[in-house]
């Protein structure tokens, strides 16, 4: 069976993290059938929190915008 089509060009990325914390989502990641990890889960992990993490930048930047409706213009 072949994987399906990703619409989305991607980028790779070289990381280097603590070994306790690969380990530890190697641990939760870890497939017993296959003896590791299934594959793609630890970049699906990745892109689900960095997708988060965008959305929570997004609506922080968008609170932080004043409201147009109530800007006063002070050269009136």
């Amino acid at each position: 069976m072949s994987r399906p089509l990703n619409p989305d060009l991607t980028k790779h990325w070289k990381i280097s993290l603590p070994a306790t914390l690969a380990g530890t989502v190697e641990f939760y990641l870890f497939d017993p059938l296959h003896k590791k990890p299934l594959y793609g889960s630890r970049a699906r992990l990745i892109a689900g929190l960095l997708e988060q993490w965008v959305e929570e930048q997004r609506q922080q930047a968008a609170a932080s915008q004043p409201n147009p409706e109530y800007v006063s213009d002070a050269r009136n």
